[in-house]
């Protein structure tokens, strides 16, 4: 791991969540203006693959079922629903055989 990344995790770690949000949001906003129109789109979906599970960890079902919830309407607002095939999206969709928020 190199230096700058080990001095950027000591420095989050004493930060407030709130800093930690603003940090964060500066960042992504910075980094996809920065990245080209047909780059972004894997980026953002990388993103979100790589950390929602971490993210989640410790939210139980009905703690999940509340965040969806307020989520979906925000979601609504900035993708064109009209295409967006949720029946597709969720053809090959298997559920997890023990989901991470049973035991909790």
């Amino acid at each position: 791991m190199s230096l700058k990344t080990n001095l950027a995790r000591q420095f989050i770690r004493r930060l407030s969540p709130q800093e930690v949000l603003a940090l964060a949001g500066e960042a992504v906003r910075e980094w996809v203006a920065c990245l080209p129109v047909e780059e972004r789109a894997t980026f953002l979906g990388r993103l979100v693959e790589e950390n929602l599970s971490a993210a989640l960890q410790g939210l139980g079902r009905e703690e999940r079922a509340a965040l969806m919830n307020s989520l979906l309407p925000l979601i609504a607002r900035h993708f064109p629903l009209d295409d967006v095939d949720i029946l597709g999206a969720f053809a090959d969709f298997e559920a997890p055989r023990t989901p991470d928020w049973e035991g909790l």
